[in-house]
């Protein structure tokens, strides 16, 4: 009985023993696929009305922070880039009156918000209430060009070209801007009228808006865009399901 005995005892803390390391490998396979997909892929949900009639309140979107070039802070690597960033992307960046997370603590907030089912996210921790999260725009000018707005309207004279064209000729991907009158008693010096003067970016800045043209805060509030804020690229929106659509 007393052989029985050990040995139906040590078979149990066998088995127990065996279901520990398959638990851990799993969590440590769904780690794996976690940093991985923060690195390559990554939700995002639109909260505003900034982007309409393209991306409406409540979209949920996948974006790329790989496309452009990820760096790896805490390993110091910058991985190649697809591309660089063009006219009419959309994008998901980190805008200037905002501290930008680093690489580690976009992919730690990955791994909690995967374990917490969404539930824990640490965007949310933050000294400002204003300070919580990323912002999904889209390019309108690029280093070189020269922008200006006129009843947030772009025109866009391209770094070579002498003439200044509508942004509608010179970026090839299609989409629809939103522009509500103002009042009659609007002049152009108010603030959110809607004019710019003729202004060139620089290397490594960019001119970014929103479709929703009077109700977005973007270049026309805080200025030009540094390339580090840029985050990711959008690759598609996926909910609602009637809504889904890739870009390119």
């Amino acid at each position: 009985m007393a052989v029985r005995f050990k040995r139906s005892y040590h078979d149990r803390k066998e088995t127990v023993a065996r279901r520990r390391k398959t638990i851990l490998k799993v969590l440590i396979l769904l780690l794996f696929f976690q940093i991985v997909f923060s690195l390559f892929a990554a939700t995002i949900k639109m909260t505003s009305i900034s982007m309409e009639p393209e991306v409406s309140r409540g979209s949920v979107m996948i974006y790329s922070p790989f496309v452009y070039g990820f760096k790896i802070n805490m390993l110091g690597l910058q991985l190649p880039q697809v591309r660089t960033p063009e006219r009419g992307d959309l994008i998901v960046l980190t805008p200037p009156y905002m501290e930008r997370r680093k690489g580690a603590f976009a992919v730690l907030n990955g791994v909690v918000k995967f374990f917490t089912f969404g539930k824990v996210n640490l965007n949310s921790i933050s000294s400002e209430s204003w300070n919580q999260g990323y912002l999904i725009k889209r390019i309108v000018g690029i280093p070189g060009d020269t922008i200006r707005m006129s009843d947030y309207k772009v025109s866009i004279k391209p770094e070579g070209s002498i003439y200044f064209l509508s942004e509608f000729e010179v970026i090839d991907k299609d989409y629809d801007i939103q522009i509500n009158n103002l009042p009659e008693f609007w002049t152009d010096d108010m603030p959110f009228s809607g004019n710019i003067d003729a202004l060139t970016l620089e290397d490594d800045q960019y001119f970014v808006l929103g479709d929703n043209r009077m109700m977005s805060s973007d270049s026309t509030d805080w200025g030009v865009l540094s390339r580090e804020r840029i985050e990711g690229l959008i690759l598609m929106k996926y909910w609602p399901l009637n809504q889904f659509t890739l870009y390119k």
